[in-house]
């Protein structure tokens, strides 16, 4: 897909960087289906967590010590540097431009974040106007959205299976839902006949 491309090639533009602090690539979560994608990327070096937040471009990058986090924007602004961050999470045509104003960004975080102690990440992360759990919301409702479609694209299969005669693979995929609400009468009907024909 077209979208993931762009972000693998703009996470090759910031791996020499963050490799040269010391972080490596710890997850690369797709949540979504075959019209649409939510990536969130997160780099790790010990206590240390860089994540980048992608639907069509990125969204949002976060910057963690331990249980402690900052928005790239609200770090940078306190730290003095609102005029010249490039980084803007505006929308762009140009997809890897994005990845280039975010290393250029991270020249600002080296002192702090990626070669210091975070003294000030911890300080400002306790501040008010930290609005960093809208990023959070922001992405747990794309994970919900995520698998809420994919417990409907279990719930055909199951019914596919049922009307195939697998009785074990349509329970087995009833089980595996995470959305029970969306269970209907018939697929009740469906899960109890299964589980009386396999209990024979």
């Amino acid at each position: 897909m077209e979208t993931l491309t762009d972000l693998e090639k703009g996470i090759e533009i910031l791996m020499p960087f963050l490799m040269q602090h010391h972080f490596v690539l710890n997850t690369h979560d797709n949540l979504g289906n075959a019209d649409s994608y939510f990536t969130q990327v997160k780099f790790i070096n010990k206590n240390k967590e860089f994540k980048i937040g992608y639907l069509t471009s990125v969204g949002y990058l976060i910057y963690k010590y331990e249980d402690l986090k900052v928005s790239h924007d609200f770090y940078l602004d306190k730290l003095g540097f609102a005029g010249k961050r490039k980084f803007k999470a505006i929308q762009t045509e140009n997809k890897l431009l994005v990845f280039k104003n975010i290393l250029h960004d991270f020249e600002f975080l080296v002192e702090d974040f990626f070669a210091g102690n975070c003294t000030k990440l911890r300080e400002y992360s306790k501040h008010p106007e930290n609005i960093i759990k809208l990023y959070d919301k922001r992405a747990e409702m794309a994970r919900e959205m995520n698998n809420r479609q994919s417990d409907e694209i279990r719930i055909e299969q199951a019914r596919k299976k049922f009307i195939n005669k697998d009785f074990k693979e349509s329970l087995e995929l009833f089980r595996s839902l995470e959305n029970k609400n969306l269970i209907s009468m018939l697929d009740e009907k469906i899960i109890d006949y299964c589980t009386r024909y396999l209990d024979t």
